[in-house]
């Protein structure tokens, strides 16, 4: 079961990989064509970039990749993170009718992360609901976050 958890760890650097490395990047997508900041000024900046990245992302896969092997449950938060941020790509993709840096991966890894949250829920999670419910609100919030500093200049 822990394999639907951590089959998101290497999704999210292919989803990472696609979302800062094609030409433009998701900083500056963000930046100029979600903000439309002048060239040259920016809220989002490389640093913002790195700390989101390391302790927001890479920072709770760790921790709650070993806290899953006590207990299920913290397998569900590293999927419904992963869901949360792909639906973040999708329905911004939707919305501008256009590709953005992420939505490629994140449309691929959205369709694994639902099988695998289901997967997880019928084999094995004690206290589906409260969960559930737990680790829908930590995503929400944790990219609530994430906005706010994304946005804030």
């Amino acid at each position: 079961m822990l394999f639907w958890a951590y089959i998101n760890i290497p999704l999210y650097f292919f989803h990472q990989t696609e979302e800062h490395l094609w030409p433009g990047g998701f900083k500056n997508y963000v930046n100029h064509g979600i903000n439309h900041l002048p060239e040259g000024q920016v809220t989002l900046t490389d640093i913002k970039v790195f700390w989101i990245n390391i302790l927001l992302v890479w920072l709770a896969f760790i921790v709650f990749g070993f806290l899953s092997t006590v207990n299920l449950g913290f397998s569900l938060l590293i999927i419904v993170f992963s869901i949360i941020n792909c639906l973040t790509h999708i329905f911004q993709g939707i919305r501008r009718k256009e590709w953005n840096p992420g939505l490629v991966v994140a449309s691929l890894q959205f369709l694994i992360s639902v099988y695998a949250a289901y997967f997880v829920t019928v084999n094995g999670l004690s206290n589906p609901v409260i969960w559930w419910i737990a680790t829908v609100v930590f995503s929400a919030v944790a990219h609530i976050f994430v906005f706010r500093i994304v946005l804030k200049e």
